[in-house]
């Protein structure tokens, strides 16, 4: 073993175990290459785990070493799902915890020490995969002061250690050196931020199970990513837009697969239309996945020229005037709709600025369930507004949040019980919220 990083540290080994079993759970706190940890086992659920005795490997267990001295704790088995599968295949890694405790060297008391060994299911380095360090194993220690410290007291310390292979004694790379920086940091931010009182504030994943989307997520990237990057016509950015909209149209996918496929008995899908469906990129990635629907827009846009004449013919150039505004609709030479659908179809109104207030209006005149993703602020009549808070707390919310909220507002008083979900897609505008089709609306 080798020592890479250590660091005095404030924090308990109670706080430093909660961090490590987060990132245990969810890797990609550490590092962007990965999606996710799938936990294919945990000793906390197995109620014929034995920490004393000689569960382990040679039981189909996880892989262990031999740590003399040290008391198991529990062990995770999990599988680390990276982003881009192609590159790569996802890894199996066992998670151990142990803990120990003896007098500090200087005699100012008891030690409690915690360790945290990662050890990956591979038979040599070489095969590790692009997102892992080549080293055989990795852990963390902390070590901490069970009594308060004496005034010259040595400061508790928190380490990075990696076991490096037998085939290149003691080598240490840039790269182990930066992971092991990266690793350590993320630990004292996390572990210092519950100390203070941190609690997180935004939860992703309220609708649809994170690997769920993720799995679908990743399909769609394979499929539609490269091509549609590579034939971009927009000035904006692709690495922004293509990957947002691929991301949007996972969460819908399987949304829909929650609200019309399974179980068995509910009923088929209606069909969606994009209001203000803008680059088409969206409708474009859900009707070639099979879904019927189409999109419409105050403009055409140049990117609905690279899509096959099958999927322009369902992008239309339209001005939504809703029917009960139809005297002050707009002169001849102007394609217009009133705001009917065929009943039931879904509603997606993704960023669509002054159509997104009358999402949940449209929706409940079709008998439709329907999603919203507010972006600018506007109010019904389409003029730019600040929506107002619904409290007068402590701290004024921002425009955005108020956006939300008003949209939310909006869809209880025609009688839906919105849902609201944070997409994981590259945007600050990344708050969801879901109107599904009821008795009262229907």
């Amino acid at each position: 073993w080798q020592c890479i990083l250590q660091a005095p540290c404030t924090f308990p080994s109670s706080l430093f175990s909660d961090v490590l079993l987060n990132i245990i759970r969810n890797p990609n706190l550490t590092s962007p290459l990965l999606f996710r940890a799938d936990i294919l086992y945990d000793s906390e659920t197995d109620h014929l785990f034995d920490a004393d005795g000689t569960w382990g490997e040679e039981n189909g267990g996880a892989k262990r070493g031999e740590w003399e001295g040290w008391k198991l704790q529990r062990v995770l088995v999990r599988m680390l799902v990276p982003r881009n599968e192609r590159r790569d295949e996802g890894m199996v890694q066992s998670c151990w915890l142990l803990r120990k405790s003896d007098e500090s060297e200087d005699g100012s008391g008891t030690m409690e020490h915690h360790l945290v060994v990662l050890v990956p299911h591979v038979e040599a380095v070489e095969e590790m995969p692009f997102y892992h360090p080549a080293v055989e194993q990795l852990a963390f220690l902390h070590s901490w002061r069970a009594a308060p410290s004496p005034p010259r007291a040595p400061p508790e310390q928190d380490q990075c250690e990696f076991e490096i292979g037998d085939e290149q004694p003691g080598t240490l790379t840039l790269l182990i050196h930066r992971t092991s920086q990266i690793l350590l940091s993320t630990i004292h931010k996390h572990a210092t931020g519950l100390l203070t009182g941190y609690t997180k504030r935004v939860h992703h994943d309220r609708l649809i199970p994170q690997a769920q989307y993720q799995n679908t997520y990743s399909r769609l990237k394979s499929k539609y990513g490269r091509t549609i990057s590579e034939q971009w016509v927009e000035v904006t950015d692709p690495g922004k837009h293509v990957f947002e909209d691929l991301g949007i149209a996972a969460w819908c996918i399987e949304v829909w697969r929650m609200l019309y496929e399974w179980p068995k008995g509910k009923p088929p899908f209606p069909g969606f239309v994009d209001i203000g469906c803008g680059n088409g990129l969206l409708a474009y990635i859900l009707l070639s996945e099979g879904y019927p629907g189409w999109g419409f827009d105050a403009r055409e846009r140049k990117t609905w020229s690279i899509f096959p004449p099958e999927i322009r013919a369902k992008l239309q150039q339209r001005v939504l005037v809703p029917r009960t505004l139809q005297g002050e609709a707009l002169g001849d030479g102007v394609q217009w709709h009133n705001g009917f659908f065929e009943p039931g179809t879904f509603i997606i109104s993704n960023h669509a600025d002054e159509l997104t207030a009358w999402t949940p209006l449209l929706g409940y005149l079709n008998g439709s369930s329907w999603m919203a993703i507010p972006c600018c602020s506007h109010d019904l009549g389409g003029k730019r507004f600040r929506a107002p808070a619904r409290s007068r707390g402590m701290k004024m919310p921002s425009a955005y949040s108020t956006l939300c909220s008003y949209v939310s507002s909006l869809s209880r008083e025609v009688g839906y019980t919105p849902e609201e979900d944070i997409l994981r897609i590259p945007s600050t505008r990344n708050t969801c919220v879901l109107g599904r089709a009821n008795v009262v609306n229907g």
